[in-house]
């Protein structure tokens, strides 16, 4: 599902993250559909955001990682 590919992309960032840009070029994903999915994970606190002048850095929210390693 699209959902799990963004989410995929974002997690192989690291701590680093990806702006909604990278992640157009990486999925070939239109640009609406990457940030429908994106609000949905933001939703459901998977993915966090940090402000980085006008860009948003996503990345994977810590308390999922953690989750995922117990």
């Amino acid at each position: 599902m699209e959902q799990e590919k963004i989410l995929e992309i974002i997690r192989s960032s690291g701590d680093i993250g990806r702006t909604i840009t990278e992640i157009v070029v990486i999925s070939r994903l239109p640009r609406s559909v990457v940030r429908i999915l994106l609000a949905r994970l933001e939703g459901a606190q998977s993915i966090n955001f940090r402000k980085v002048g006008m860009a948003k850095i996503y990345s994977i929210n810590p308390k999922l990682i953690e989750a995922i390693q117990q």
